[in-house]
């Protein structure tokens, strides 16, 4: 029988904190999240896209705006420039979250690492820039409703995996 084997280990990792949507951290991020100083290129490919995500979505609000100002509809222009600021806001916080995410998020059983918050950054400010372009070459407007709205959702989505706290890496300590 070993000598020390009634004793605690020393060595032992911290526990995981267990979050709730409570503890997330909500409205809060730095604008660093958006800097192009960078000498990292992945950093950079990721800024890029986000920037222009964030770009797009905002000309596509202006010219929705001013689309309502040409036709008269003073009251859609007003909920328009409304929602276009909180959109603004909420959709700067979500890729900032997405941006800035580290680590490696479990969700329905599968791992969520930062390529896949990469890969989504880069297909998310290409299919943006396929908007603006269906924008102008007649999307239609249940088209542009589906896209706008669909992106709206797909991109929350992903904020809420990524404000999820990374799984801790499994403890090999001995006893």
């Amino acid at each position: 029988m070993a000598t020390n084997s009634g004793t605690f280990p020393q060595d032992l990792p911290s526990r995981p904190v267990p979050t709730t949507w409570k503890s997330r951290y909500c409205w809060s991020f730095s604008w660093h999240a958006y800097s192009l100083h960078t000498s990292d290129m992945r950093v950079l490919a990721r800024r890029i896209s986000m920037i222009t995500t964030l770009g797009i979505r905002t000309a596509l609000s202006i010219l929705s705006i001013v689309f309502d100002a040409y036709n008269n509809f003073i009251s859609g222009m007003v909920i328009g420039i409304i929602f276009s600021i909180l959109g603004f806001l909420f959709v700067s916080w979500c890729l900032a979250c997405i941006g800035e995410a580290e680590g490696t998020r479990r969700v329905c059983g599968m791992n969520m690492g930062r390529l896949h918050f990469d890969i989504f950054l880069f297909a998310s400010s290409l299919i943006h820039i396929g908007s603006i372009i269906g924008f102008f070459t007649g999307m239609g407007d249940l088209g542009y409703i589906i896209f706008w709205y669909g992106m709206w959702i797909l991109i929350t989505v992903v904020a809420w995996i990524a404000t999820r706290a990374p799984e801790q890496p499994s403890s090999h300590v001995q006893v």
